[in-house]
Formats: structure tokens, sequence, C-alpha cells
């Protein structure tokens, strides 16, 4: 085939992938709503004050910060300047920036292992479930995975030249992922090392030198940032959410960094009242089909439960169906191409003349391509280490990180045995490649198994409709790879191409859950239950609304009726109720106990001083989630809830809260100026707004009274 069409094949192929990955991230993209209504609450305080902007606040008072750095939502902020406030300005750059991504591994790829592996690489990275599923929405991972490839290419160009400019610029690059989502950015940073130490073709001494130079490089793109708000006093910036001491360096150590490793002790408290309170179970190993997919009528809490990584920590955790589900489909053909970066001494002849190639087994790489499978399999041991034993905040969307090595790894054995079954006379390199591939249908169907309990007499029953199609398609998929083995190295690449494309079937399922189905914009996944026609209606809304903006016009209708010139349109316990009113009003909203109810961002004095300087009226209480209050947020608040007993009159619900609907205020009201001559119920309390210390206010409070 001539050069020139050649190069348009590839490029046509190309642009049919990121076609196909635009089309999949912005398809139905207006079903998420808002996103992270977290994130997206601090986007909108953001847009309409410098100072805001700068310190990341979460709501338009300034009085809190989010718990991440702020450079991806500096960018969702001006996309919402441009172009309005609005879920597709929200969500767009996100779309945008994971098709970039998808181009960007392509790049990278295509020198050093070759067109065919970088198309291959790409179309896997493009339809990988949780990255297509982390793209839809406004968490950080988007920004902190695009930044860290870029970060890679520039690295291996560094290797490449033997030049320190493209190190310094990776390690730039490195320190702007450390701006979008902290330590996370740094887990690459084992695998960058190796690659500088290992495959660098300068003396040692060079090698040291060039390190420590990018390191000083990534210090001056990291701390700027930090210093701004570690220097600046409490009260002239937010309070620095998810900390209880109002500083960047333990948000860094604490929630960003041991939080992830070592689980929050769980505070005992009493039990509340009503199913909204129920304590999320145990987890549970899936037996059967009707367990996995939520159990019955009676136990909601079971689908909910699929939202959250439940796995124990260990070796095998990423074997866990849910978790390899996100990413993991084509891990035996990625764990086929490790073997390779063994040493082993070069060989002068091939099949097909001479050249030099590295690495025992089924696949075999040129010497200018190993620096980059390096790359590769040491990000990928990194990140699943990390993961295997992160004992505390863990979530699926994390798993993102493994997307980009996984479909390179996976794509060069692919393409390597495909080559090799294609033009080796002899028969081994097509029993290795169907091998392979009965490994990795093996492999999907105990994914399958382990997330959603479909046995093999479950599938048979369900032969007649998708669900059990796909299964019928993979051990087709499979046969034919077996059937490849045994006839004619022309005569098997139809069955060899039937079998490769089964293993598609599957993975695209999952891809598709979250593109067909709304997504929890806070933790992002793929889940193919979704998409599972027996799953009971209550699961459905469960999957649908949890976590989505809740009926809030009567409770907001009454706020601003009853507002006079106080600041704050309410202080709720939690941002939980916040972000949802800081969306629909754009008014300042004081979440005085951060996130989860822990931060000490409020205290009684904080509350007395900003009731007498006539700053807040309303404050609720109650109105934290299951979770919140399992970490303690009712102990937290405790003091805080006290104080509001005894100041203020409780409102009565039938003034402000919507009948029937699924809301989080399902807490208590209470007017701390009761003078002012609000209704309200039975057994409320009353008193005059007064201090329980010496009046100084806390954290970011003494700044808004």
């Amino acid at each position: 085939m001539l050069p020139d069409v050649q190069i348009r094949i590839r490029r046509l192929a190309l642009l049919a992938i990121l076609a196909l990955g635009f089309a999949l991230r912005f398809h139905a993209l207006d079903q998420n709503g808002w996103g992270a209504e977290y994130y997206t609450a601090a986007v909108r305080s953001m847009a309409g004050d410098a100072h805001r902007f700068l310190f990341a606040a979460f709501d338009p008072a300034g009085f809190l910060a989010v718990d991440k750095p702020p450079l991806a939502l500096w960018i969702q902020t001006v996309s919402v300047t441009l172009f309005g406030f609005r879920p597709f300005s929200l969500l767009m750059p996100q779309v945008l920036a994971g098709v970039l991504s998808v181009a960007v591994l392509y790049r990278m790829t295509r020198p050093r292992l070759g067109a065919a592996c970088a198309l291959t690489a790409a179309l896997l990275f493009a339809v990988t479930p949780v990255w297509v599923a982390v793209n839809r929405s406004n968490v950080m991972d988007t920004w902190l995975v695009l930044l860290l490839l870029l970060a890679a290419w520039a690295l291996l160009r560094a290797v490449e030249t033997a030049r320190r400019g493209p190190l310094l610029l990776a390690a730039a690059l490195t320190g702007l992922a450390f701006n979008v989502k902290m330590l996370a950015a740094f887990l690459v940073l084992p695998a960058f090392a190796l690659v500088v130490l290992a495959t660098t073709a300068v003396p040692l001494r060079r090698r040291l030198t060039d390190l420590v130079a990018a390191a000083g490089m990534l210090a001056v793109v990291c701390l700027p940032w930090l210093v701004l708000v570690e220097t600046t006093a409490p009260a002239e910036r937010p309070y620095v959410g998810s900390t209880s001491d109002n500083s960047i360096l333990e948000l860094i150590a604490g929630h960003n960094g041991a939080g992830r490793f070592v689980a929050r002790t769980t505070a005992t408290a009493p039990r509340p009242v009503g199913a909204e309170t129920t304590p999320l179970p145990a987890p549970t190993p899936s037996t059967s089909p009707d367990r996995a997919r939520g159990g019955s009528e009676a136990d909601p809490f079971r689908a909910l439960n699929r939202l959250f990584v439940r796995t124990p920590t260990g070796p095998l955790r990423l074997a866990d169906g849910q978790l390899a589900a996100q990413a993991a489909w084509w891990l035996p053909f990625a764990l086929l191409a490790l073997p390779a970066l063994l040493p082993r001494r070069p060989n002068t002849r091939t099949a097909h003349g001479p050249a030099s190639v590295h690495g025992p087994g089924p696949v075999r790489i040129l010497p200018d391509a190993r620096h980059a499978l390096v790359l590769w399999a040491a990000w990928l041991v990194t990140c699943a280490l990390v993961y295997s034993a992160a004992g505390g905040i863990m979530h699926f969307y994390y798993l993102s990180m493994l997307a980009p090595p996984l479909s390179v790894l996976s794509a060069c054995t692919l393409v390597h045995l495909w080559t090799r079954a294609a033009h080796d006379t002899a028969r081994a390199a097509r029993a290795w490649l169907g091998g392979a591939v009965i490994a990795t249908a093996v492999w999907q169907l105990h994914i399958q198994s382990s997330a959603l309990g479909w046995t093999p007499a479950w599938t048979l029953q369900h032969l007649g409709d998708w669900r059990g199609g796909m299964h019928a398609v993979l051990a087709a998929g499979a046969i034919a790879a077996v059937a490849s083995v045994a006839v004619g190295r022309r005569a098997g690449t139809g069955l060899r191409a039937a079998g490769l494309g089964a293993l598609m079937v599957v993975p695209l399922a999952w891809t598709f859950s979250s593109v067909l189905a709304p997504a929890h914009g806070m933790v992002p996944s793929a889940d193919l239950q979704r998409l599972d026609p027996d799953q009971s209606l209550i699961d459905l809304r469960i999957r649908a609304g949890f976590g989505r903006t809740a009926d809030h016009h009567r409770l907001i209708d009454f706020l601003q009726r009853h507002r006079g010139h106080e600041r704050f349109l309410l202080s709720t316990t939690t941002t939980q109720l916040a972000a949802p009113l800081i969306i629909a009003t754009g008014e300042p909203v004081m979440a005085r106990g951060g996130y989860h109810g822990l931060d000490r961002a409020a205290t009684p004095e904080t509350l007395a001083r900003a009731v007498a300087a006539g700053a807040l009226r309303f404050a609720m209480i109650g109105d934290a989630s299951t979770i919140s209050r399992r970490m303690g947020a009712d102990q937290a608040q405790r003091a805080n809830d006290a104080w509001i007993r005894a100041n203020g009159r409780a409102v009565d619900p039938a003034l402000w809260r919507t009948p029937g609907s699924r809301s989080r205020s399902r807490g208590e009201l209470f007017d701390l100026r009761p003078d002012n001559g609000v209704a309200s119920g039975s057994g409320t309390s009353t008193g005059t707004a007064r201090g329980t210390g010496d009046g100084s206010a806390s954290g970011a409070g003494a700044n808004l009274l």
C-alpha cells in the first residue's frame, strides 16, 4: 500500500475514534444536570469575584473554600463566564478535555510503538467505561489525567533527546496537575523517576542532576498557590474546607493525603428516625442476580452501596468485579506486555529479517520503544498498588488513572500478537493470540459475575435478551479464537478478528451505562446494572436521583420572602444542602461544617456575631446526610446545634417544606431573629442571639461581619 494512502487511512481512523469518543461523552449530557453540585456551587461563586476566584470559594460570601486546588475550577469558571451559567457550559470543558486526552495518547504512542498500536490504544482509551463517565462530569480527574499525559509525553521527549528542557516541562505539567488534585498527581512520580534513571543514555551523575532540577521546577509550580493561602490571614480568605484548623497544609497531609489510606473512625450516635438516616449496610458478596441488583424493595440501600467502593483493601482488591469493570477489561493482554521489559540479550534476526528485539514471552519490543513501555508499566503498577492499599477515601472514578497505561499495554500486546499470527509460519504465534483471547473472555466473565451476580445458569435463562446475548457473543469469540489456531495462517484471520471483536461487546455495554442512564455527579462511575430492566423501581429512583438537586423551591421562596438585609440566605450543617441553594439562587449560604459537617468553619461565637451584625437570620439543623452522620457530623456540630436551638425559634415545616418531595431539607429550620414575626410551630424554643464565649469569630467568620 502506498505511504500516502496509509497516512490517509490512519488519519481517517483517528478521526473516527475521536468522533466516537466525542459522541459517547456528549450524548444526553444534560441528563447529568449540574454534575457534582459541591464544585458547581463553587464555580458559580467564583464567577463573580476575583478574590473568590483566587481562593476557590464555595459560596458567594467567601466563607468556605472547597477541598481541592482551583485550577480545574478556574477552567470551568471561565467557561460559564463566557457561555453562561448552565450545565452545558460547566460540563463541556471536560468533554473536550477527555477527547483531547485520546488524541494526546495517540500522538505520544505512534512514533514509539507504531501507528497500529497507537490507534488501538486510542480506541481502547476512548471507550474505557470509567474514563467516559468521568469526562461527563465536573470532577477534577479529567484535567488531572490530561495534564499527566502531557507530562509523560514531555518526559519521553526528554529521554529520547537527552535534553533537560523537556524534563523541566514534564515537571511543570506535573506541578499543574498538583494544582488540580494535590497528591493524586504524584502517583506517577515513581514511574517518571524510573524512566529517567533506567532508560536515559546519559551518565548517572547527569541523570541525578536532572532529577534535582526537575524537583526544583515541580516545587516552583506547586508552591505559589499553597503559600498564598497559608500566608493569607484567616480573616482575609475563606476557611479551608475539609480541615479542622483552617490550614492548607493540613488539607494536603490529611484529607487529601493520609485520608486516602486511613479510614476515618465512624462516630457512634443515636440512630435517627427515618429511611434517609438508615446506616449503610456492610458489604455483602453478591451470590445471586437478585442480590446483586439491589435486593428487595425493603432493602433499598443495597442499590445505594453500588455508588461507593466497599471492597476491602488487599492484593486482590482490584480484581473485584465492580472495580475491574471500570477500566481493566483487557487486563490479560496488558499483563502479557510486562515480561517484554525483562532483560534479554538482543537477537539479530527474526522471521522477517534482521532486527534488535527485547523481551521473553509472547511480546518482543524494539529497543527504541523500551522506555515508553517502562513508563506505562511503572505507571500501572504504582497506581494499582496505591489503590489496592487505600483504606480511606476511595471512589470508582479514581481508576481513570489506570486507563492510559492499561490501554497502551493492552494495545501493544494485541497488535504484536496479531502481526505475528498473520505473518509467522509457526503455529505458536496463533496459539498465543488464541490463548490471550480465551483468558480475556474468562476474565470478562469473572467481572460480570462478580459485579452483577450473573451466573452461567442465569445467563442461559436470558439468552433471548441483550444480557444473555452478550455472554453468548463472548463465548462465540473464544470458540473462534480456538478454531483460528487449528486452521491456516490466512484462513484464521477472520476467526481471530471475530474473537477480538467479541471482547469489545461487554466493555462497551458498561461504557453505555454511563451514557444512557443518569450518573451521580459527585461519584461518577460505570455500572451495567443501571440498564438492567429487572431493577426494582426503588433502585431506579436511587440511581437516578441520589445526589441530584432536590425540590427546594418552597424553602428558597420562604427564605427570600423573609430575608431582610442579611448577607446569608441560610446557615446549613453541610455543603450538601447549601450547594443546590447556591446553584439555584446565587446567594451566599453558610455551610458551617464544610462538606461532611466535620469542619470548624463556624462556632457558636461565629453564629452569635453573624446574627448580632444582621448577617444571618435562618439556620438549618439536622440536614446532614446519612454518610455525614455516620462520620460524626452530629457530634462535630453539637455545640452549634445547641446554640441554634437555644437562641432561635423553629419554623413550622408547612411554611417551607415541599410536601412529598425528595429533599435533603428534612431537618429543622430555625429563625434566629424570631421577633420579626415569622410563624412558628409548637414545641419551639425562643431566646436572644447571644454568644457562649468571648465573642471572637472562628476562621473566616471575622471577615463577614
